[in-house]
């Protein structure tokens, strides 16, 4: 159909609202020369501003395009100072060499890190003195050579022009931070990553939990270990807490390549520690130590004269999550294995030996058969310090007796299944260090006294270098109810903490032992298996300074200790020892006797009785107990427990008021 063609309007239009009207084809148009616009079309024109209004328009853009950009200058500028800022405190702190060392953990780490930030603090002086030649050689050309005088603005150019450079490359270096939020103004290698890659690189590059999450799966990808998930748990000053999940690997598998990953991570050498679930077998904890977890414990302080219980929990340390390190001591019989420098005495038994010595009802013999021991501790032991198999060996046979006698004694009192420890019959912690070095009969009477010791209350712990049956003399590492490795051996790890220990995350293998006194490593960490305590997690022990030690065993000699009880000697048939008791201050004896003197005298139905018969009638009512009980042992047994020397108790048994002991004043001690 073609333009000219106007069809008709349908019957039913109503065309009394139609403006009649044609079409309008301009003249200029009609020539039959133009056709740029064909015939007919309505050509629409658009409505035009006035200019006053486009000027306004115009001025209102630039105004809000300059005003944006002022305020995004200001924003780049805030946010590239403290970028800056971060920067420098980082540079002049040494921050970035104390991330590659992972942390300082010895003096060496320290020294370095001492002398980056003076060679830096240095270069920020000399830059700061060029800064400052280079602004006044500016200054002497504007004057010199472009004819300005010294008082005009000639002294303000060049530092304004320096201070300008300084604003443009902070706004610009902030612009740069803004636009690349996911990654730390401090951060090098991360932001020049490929994302694609999975290649590992090291930890101390990540900034945020993501980045850290990103790291742990590359680099446990690069060994061949595939994961279901990794999400990181979080940071806690000293080490990161990764959860993972494995996917066709076990967590023996990430084990056995803990040292390569420390690598990868570029951690110090054994920081990389799992910790499997073992409700899930495919799920485990990986913690990666950046630093000494256990640098900023407090010093410990000693405890106050027979001030503790071993029957309450008292504070040894900490466990690398904050949490502390509480032990009960009754009923414990400790293995301590450790490498020389592993703090085994000057670390572990020191801790106890401090413990032990403040309680009221418990008293510690100490013992090393080729070293010197704990003998700081001389005065507040219950016996001087013991030194040399030979006297080991009779110290040994003597706590076995001990440990066999109290077995009468505690049927003949009704304590019970195990021995109830009070001030006047304490329990016996008997320690002996370097115990690989006891003689053969040594050892012998160790595993018995190990075997017999806790019915009893008398509780062995031994301290080596290494666990083996032929250094222990049996297979008696299993035996001890607290099982605690320093820095050791691979092979002992299975003799201590069972087969399979180092698969879950035992590996004290991978602690370093001190050096020095300077240089500590690992020195004081330990994996730790016993009541409550069965995860593979380390453990730092406190840290006594020698000479509170000496303060307070003064402290402790002075108030007095408790000693071995009569009852305990005598079933053993080691009475003669009370005379060694002199030495160690005062001792606070055994009031049972007294109880069995008043009983004895009331079954005779006397009021009064001469020592003589008292030491019979004793034997008679109990023979294990007082069978070798002599007049003299029976009255100083009696002056210790504040009967006091006979009296004279008027004429009796044909003798002339002979000396002897009243009912009234037997009765009045307990």
């Amino acid at each position: 159909m073609s333009l000219d063609h106007h069809p008709d309007f349908p019957a039913d239009w109503d065309l009394s609202k139609v403006i009649p009207g044609q079409l309008y084809v301009p003249d200029d148009l009609s020539g039959e020369d133009v056709d740029d616009i064909a015939p007919g079309v309505v050509v629409p024109y658009e409505s035009r501003l006035p200019v006053l209004s486009k000027t306004g328009s115009a001025a209102m853009v630039v105004a809000a395009k300059t005003g944006r950009a002022c305020g995004l200058s200001a924003r780049w500028f805030v946010t590239g100072a403290r970028a800056t800022a971060v920067l420098g405190w980082r540079y002049v702190r040494a921050h970035d060499l104390q991330e590659i060392l992972g942390g300082m953990s010895k003096a060496g780490d320290w020294n370095k890190v001492d002398q980056v930030r003076r060679k830096r603090w240095r270069f920020l002086g000399w830059a700061s003195g060029l800064t400052a030649g280079l602004n006044l050689a500016g200054w002497w050309a504007l004057v010199k050579f472009a004819g300005m005088t010294a008082a005009d603005w000639s002294w303000k150019i060049p530092p304004t022009l320096t201070a300008a450079i300084a604003a443009a490359t902070v706004t610009w270096y902030g612009r740069y931070r803004i636009n690349n939020p996911g990654i730390a103004p401090e951060q090098i290698v991360a932001e020049h990553d490929d994302p694609t890659s999975d290649e590992p690189y090291p930890l101390a590059v990540c900034q945020s939990p993501g980045q850290v999450e990103e790291c742990v799966s590359r680099a446990l990808a690069w060994e061949g270990i595939a994961t279901r998930s990794v999400r990181a748990l979080g940071f806690h000053g000293k080490f990161w807490e990764i959860d993972v999940v494995l996917k066709g690997s076990t967590p023996g598998k990430v084990n056995a390549v803990c040292e390569q990953l420390d690598t990868h991570f570029n951690i110090k050498a054994g920081g990389t520690l799992i910790d499997p679930d073992p409700q899930a077998s495919a799920h485990i904890v990986l913690r990666l130590v950046t630093g000494n977890p256990f640098d900023d414990m407090p010093k410990p302080t000693v405890h106050a004269p027979n001030s503790l219980d071993i029957t309450e929990a008292h504070n040894f340390g900490r466990c690398m999550d904050g949490s502390p390190l509480d032990l009960v001591l009754e009923g414990l019989r400790i293995l301590v294995i450790g490498v020389s420098g592993a703090a085994k005495s000057t670390g572990v038994l020191r801790d106890l030996a401090e413990v032990i010595t403040a309680c009221h009802n418990a008293i510690a013999v100490e013992m090393d058969p080729v070293k010197d021991g704990l003998r700081e501790f001389d005065g507040a032991m219950a016996v001087p310090p013991i030194r040399g198999t030979k006297a080991c060996e009779e110290w040994l046979d003597n706590l076995v007796k001990m440990a066999q006698g109290r077995q009468v004694v505690r049927n003949r009192l009704n304590m019970g299944d195990t021995w109830v420890a009070t001030k006047e019959r304490p329990a016996i912690f008997a320690l002996v260090d370097e115990f690989i070095y006891l003689s053969p009969r040594g050892k012998e009477l160790f595993i018995e006294l190990l075997r017999l010791g806790k019915q009893s209350g008398i509780y062995p712990i031994a301290a080596g270098q290494d666990a083996t049956s032929d250094a222990m003399g049996d297979a008696i590492a299993d035996s001890f109810t607290l099982q605690i490795m320093l820095a050791s051996r691979w092979d002992d790890i299975r003799i201590v903490f069972g087969q399979g220990a180092a698969a879950k995350g035992f590996r004290p293998d991978r602690l370093v032992p001190a050096q020095n006194r300077q240089i500590k490593n690992d020195a004081g960490q330990s994996y730790i298996k016993g009541p409550g305590l069965d995860r593979p997690l380390l453990y730092g022990w406190n840290e006594h300074d020698g000479a509170a030690i000496k303060q307070a065993v003064d402290d402790r000699a002075k108030a007095g200790r408790p000693w071995f009880d009569r009852d305990t000697l005598a079933a053993a048939g080691l009475l003669h020892l009370a005379d060694g008791a002199a030495a160690r201050g005062p001792i606070p004896g055994d009031r049972q006797i007294v109880a069995d003197a008043i009983a004895v005298m009331a079954d005779a139905e006397v009021e009064r009785i001469r020592p003589e018969p008292l030491a019979e009638a004793l034997a008679d009512l109990n023979p294990d107990l007082y069978g070798d009980l002599t007049v003299a042992e029976l009255r100083k047994l009696l002056r210790e427990v504040g009967v006091g020397a006979p009296v004279p108790i008027g004429d009796i048994d044909g003798l002339t008021n002979p000396r002897g002991y009243k009912l009234e004043a037997l009765t009045a001690l307990v």
